[in-house]
């Protein structure tokens, strides 16, 4: 049977060798099928392509941009104030080129550079800094200017790139930006450019040029830096943060524990004598006493006299119950006349004042080996603060010297500063210029910062799409077969009278 695609338009076979059949025509229900149909390949191209997207889309980093405004006037309105009241003032063509020539100015190189030599490499853009460093150790010495000057244009053309200024049509603002991944650092650069740029404003408009004067407060300025960074490194050496609090801090210390020592020491004294004046009292004094003594022997006296007393009312004197009683009062009263006091029954017990005087004692004792811990101890702290004032004393001389040194320093900075304000040289601009550009805005901190994540993520996805579709279209278009009896009826012409499945 002959194959479909030999069959002419008008259903007779072809017999020409040359006959190149037509490629199928297709409608809108055989292309989607078709891209049904290429659904793995047009995944397998696009999501590589997505997945290739995202990753550079998180790799992004996120910028933060500070913002300033400079508000500029002309010549004529600096000296007509009428012109400045007026509200329906149109500034026209002449403040429009005076702000494109201030736009002029913020935008050129020399800004640039100006601007990135008021900050270390390292700190703005630390990779340029890094791959300088690199190149500079592995080349020869004779190399490292050449190469230092390479990469601090490469900072340039970074900081131009970060850096832009704009201003609306009919409007005296110019607003300036600079972009960059730390906040502090973009609003540090857009500070140091607007300085920068009056101060290359006034080379250029004022009525004075800058002279030595601005040079030597730079080379003194330096000092300055080198005599802080002195100091910062002699107090990391020696381990203090603040020299003259920390110094105050310990003789507040020596003064305090040397206090408290006397005062211990005060009381130790007269805990001793308490303690020897307790001791003499314990050894005078009993541990025990006579609590009370019970003795019968007058009362058995007594009781014998009466029982002879009533003896006599019945018996004679002579008479033996009265002659037996006699004898026994005889040897009481014998007995009675030998002793001192009187006998029986002796209870002893604890002495209170004993035991009051051994209380007393044994709380003295405590309390004098208490002090005597406490004394140690303060006599320990003290001579840990006497060592450190006798450190802070050897010190002392250095530390004084540093300061000395950068006093000398600060001061020459300010009477470089005073003459500069007094002979007209100050870093800016002179009266009349400093009027006619104005900062109505200065640059702040970001807080919030921006990034291109989602913007590369959503082109990525739309790239992606768009290139699966096209091999998807390239899928379809290139297929020689028929996808369903429309596309064969539309392409050789005939009617499609059945059509069977593939099994």
């Amino acid at each position: 049977m002959a194959d479909l695609a030999d069959w002419g338009p008008s259903g007779v076979v072809q017999t020409d060798a040359g006959y190149v059949p037509s490629r199928p025509r297709l409608g809108m229900a055989d292309l989607a099928l078709h891209l049904w149909r290429a659904k793995w390949l047009m995944l397998l191209i696009g999501l590589p392509i997505i997945a290739i997207g995202l990753f550079f889309a998180f790799q992004m980093p996120k910028t933060y941009e500070s913002r300033s405004a400079l508000y500029v006037t002309s010549g004529d309105e600096v000296r007509s104030s009428s012109i400045l009241s007026d509200p329906s003032f149109d500034p026209g063509p002449g403040i429009q080129e005076v702000i494109q020539g201030e736009l002029e100015i913020l935008q050129t190189q020399l800004v640039a550079e100006r601007t990135l030599s008021r900050f270390p490499l390292d700190r703005i853009y630390p990779e340029l800094a890094e791959a300088r460093d690199k190149e500079v150790a592995r080349s020869a010495p004779n190399l490292k200017d050449p190469i230092e000057f390479e990469h601090y244009q490469k900072g340039v053309a970074a900081l131009q790139d970060g850096f832009w200024a704009d201003a609306s049509p009919n409007s005296n603002i110019i607003s300036v930006g600079f972009k960059h991944e730390d906040p502090q650092v973009a609003a540090e650069i857009l500070n140091a450019a607007l300085a920068v740029y009056l101060q290359r404003r006034a080379e250029l408009f004022g009525s004075r040029p800058v002279d030595q004067l601005r040079a030597e407060r730079k080379r003194i300025e330096g000092e300055l830096l080198e005599a802080e960074a002195a100091i910062s490194t002699f107090l990391t050496d020696n381990d203090v943060r603040d020299f003259a609090s920390e110094r105050s801090t310990a003789q507040t210390l020596y003064s305090v524990i040397s206090n408290e020592l006397f005062t211990v020491q005060a009381r130790a004294s007269a805990v001793q004598g308490q303690l020897a004046r307790t001791r003499i009292q314990l050894s005078d004094t009993s541990a025990e006493l006579d609590l009370y003594v019970e003795d019968s022997s007058a009362q058995q006296l007594r009781e014998l006299e009466i029982e002879r007393n009533q003896a006599l009312v019945n018996y004679t004197p002579d008479s033996r119950r009265v002659q037996a009683i006699d004898r026994r009062i005889a040897e009481l009263r014998a007995f009675l006349a030998a002793q001192d006091s009187p006998v029986g029954t002796v209870r002893r017990g604890p002495n209170p004042t004993y035991q009051a005087l051994e209380t007393s004692f044994n709380t003295f004792e405590a309390e004098a080996a208490s002090l005597r811990e406490q004394e140690a101890e303060l006599q320990r702290q003290l001579r840990a603060v006497e060592t450190k004032l006798n450190r802070f004393t050897l010190l002392e001389p250095a530390w004084n010297e540093l300061l000395r040194n950068r006093d000398l320093i600060e001061t020459s900075v300010r009477t470089i500063a005073e003459q500069e304000q007094r002979e007209g040289t100050v870093a800016g601009l002179t009266a009349q210029e400093a009027d006619s550009v104005k900062v109505t805005e200065p640059p702040t901190v970001p807080i919030e910062g921006s990034s291109l994540k989602l913007p590369v993520a959503v082109l990525s996805i739309l790239f992606a799409g768009f290139t699966a579709l096209i091999f998807g279209l390239l899928s379809a278009y290139s297929k020689r077969g028929f996808a369903t009896p429309g596309s064969l009826q539309k392409t050789v012409g005939l009617p499609v009278l059945g059509a069977v499945r593939r099994a």
